[in-house]
């Protein structure tokens, strides 16, 4: 048995005996929390059942993993499972003995859970087309499983002051979303090599900040060891008195940019005098055992002539790869929902029509790459046959959510029953033919929902974000509403998004919605995107004409 299967043995044997101690009452509820939240376990709403949180770093996954996490939700989970914004997979409605055998079923297939959820380095994300697209300076998920392998029993993780977000982008797209995590590497190319700018301390929740640039270029030779110098400083000077304060944006706010940026540096300067060798040979150890990703068996190119659905589908689901004869094919995923059933059915066809992997998105959706141009009539037609070949990833009706008051403890509104309602209205309308023009005029949009101002649905960074809030009537009743953002995004120019002054009862949210993206279609200048055009027409002109579509705005 290898190092890393030995010491995943361990925390397996010792959550296992947690529980039990946990159960003769030998340790308490609290603290009891955190060792089941270091191995991905939530309590779930009534504190009656329990969700568990799987790690998929950089997204991504053999299709003999899919399989696992298929077989365990089929056991365990009413055979539903939800992809999250952080590219892992979530599994609800679990009896805490259920996640020992779980997590041993997943540690066979070398999938894991340590980490998931706690005061960790959570799981590391990386852009699901690393790789296999133009503007991509290099594949950065080899360096995602080398900073998920150091950190995974690294002596300060599961000992921060809150969670720790890591997100890897090779192109200014940063599919990764490196603006609002914690740390975000860039990929870079310089007369020096290759390498990342590295940029620190973002996040969203109640008060988002866009990450700050501390470093323009750090050789990847230095790559762990920078990541190690911000965890430190996190970890020695982070708030830990006040969780609502303790994530490493609060200590670059408290410290001001300068001090903050300094205290990283001369952290780095220590880690590479006391550790930079050991921890370069690491890295080389890490990128060295991490398999490389092979094109599939099959002759790329061929004929890929289908209908008029087959030709939808392929315009708005796959995209060219820069190895000639492949595509990339996105599949939808409502809401982010997958059955275990759709997942091994998936698996198989990840075998027969790709290169036997998927990558999981922050779009909640999964993505199998190197799909020779040839094979994708046929993989259409037998996606169609297990409800995975809904057209239009990445547009309008693409809807990100959180799980919302349906499983989560926290939240406030039931985020996938309006992202439900909103697809609904937007596919149908009163008029098929209708909605569906609608829905390609606008082309790529994004509306994310998150059902309390955590912003687990990352709605600051949305076209749209709805944020669920309950509203007291006339009447005394509190009832769900939202509040909007418009024009927000990552990539270039990264940006939160503009609120809309009022809030729109739930029911209301599909009619406001609709009303703004056809405002969007009918004034928008020639290539003007929807950020863009929040930015020219302002964000109170959009919501009068949204707010104008529901009753009963407050």
């Amino acid at each position: 048995m290898s190092d890393a299967a030995s010491r995943m043995q361990t925390a397996l044997d010792e959550y296992a005996e947690n529980i039990q101690r946990f159960k003769r009452g030998e340790i308490t509820p609290d603290q009891f929390r955190p060792l089941r939240l270091g191995m991905g376990v939530y309590a779930q709403l009534a504190h009656v059942k329990n969700m568990q949180r799987i790690k998929v770093p950089g997204g991504r996954m053999t299709a003999a993993q899919l399989d696992a996490v298929a077989e365990v939700t089929e056991r365990w989970a009413l055979g539903l499972a939800h992809i999250t914004t952080r590219q892992d997979i979530q599994l609800h409605h679990l009896e805490i003995e259920e996640t020992v055998e779980l997590q041993r079923v997943l540690a066979k297939a070398d999938v894991t859970t340590v980490g998931a959820c706690a005061d960790t380095v959570r799981n590391v994300t990386a852009s699901h087309l690393a790789g296999v697209v133009e503007d991509e300076v290099f594949d950065v998920t080899p360096h995602a499983h080398a900073i998920t392998q150091y950190f995974l029993f690294h002596p300060h993780n599961r000992k921060l002051p809150r969670k720790f977000k890591i997100g890897l982008s090779g192109s200014t797209r940063d599919h990764a979303q490196i603006m609002i995590n914690d740390l975000g590497l860039l990929a870079r190319v310089t007369d020096a090599g290759r390498g990342f700018a590295v940029y620190v301390a973002g996040g969203l929740g109640s008060t988002p900040e866009m990450a700050h640039l501390w470093r323009d270029f750090v050789p990847e030779r230095d790559v762990l060891a920078a990541c190690d110098a911000v965890i430190r400083v996190f970890w020695r000077d982070g708030e830990r008195k006040n969780r609502k304060k303790a994530r490493i944006k609060f200590l670059l706010r408290k410290l001001g940019e300068a001090e903050f940026m300094k205290r990283l540096d001369d952290e780095l300067a220590k880690v590479k005098a006391e550790e930079g060798a050991k921890i370069e040979a690491e890295l080389d150890r890490y990128l060295g055992e991490y398999p490389n990703e092979e094109a599939p068996s099959s002759v790329p190119g061929g004929e890929a002539i289908g209908d008029a659905a087959f030709a939808r589908w392929k315009r708005t689901n796959t995209i060219a790869q820069t190895q000639p004869g492949y595509r990339v094919v996105t599949v939808k995923l409502p809401l982010g929902d997958i059955t275990a059933e759709q997942m091994r059915r998936l698996a198989a066809l990840a075998r027969g029509h790709g290169n036997g992997e998927v990558r999981t998105t922050n779009t909640q959706n999964f993505v199998m790459r190197f799909v020779p141009e040839g094979n994708l009539v046929a993989l259409h037609r037998a996606l169609s046959q297990i409800g995975l070949a809904e057209p239009d990833a990445g547009h309008i009706t693409d809807i990100v959510a959180c799980p919302g008051a349906d499983y989560c403890s926290l939240a406030i509104t039931k985020s996938m029953g309006v992202g439900a309602r909103v697809r609904e209205h937007l596919s149908e309308g009163g008029n098929r033919a209708e909605a569906d023009d609608l829905v390609q005029q606008i082309g790529a949009f994004e509306i994310k929902i998150s059902g309390c101002p955590n912003s687990c649905g990352q709605h600051h960074v949305a076209d749209i974000g709805m944020t669920g809030l309950m509203v007291k009537g006339k009447d005394g009743v509190e009832r769900p509403h939202y509040s909007l953002r418009v024009g927000g995004g990552c990539g270039p120019d990264a940006k939160i998004g503009d609120r809309l002054d009022g809030r729109v009862p739930e029911e209301e949210t599909p009619k406001v919605i609709a009303a703004i993206a056809r405002h969007y279609v009918q004034e928008r200048a020639e290539g003007e995107s929807f950020r863009e055009f929040v930015a020219r027409k302002g964000a109170g002109d959009i919501g009068r004409i949204g707010f104008a579509a529901a009753t009963d705005v407050i």
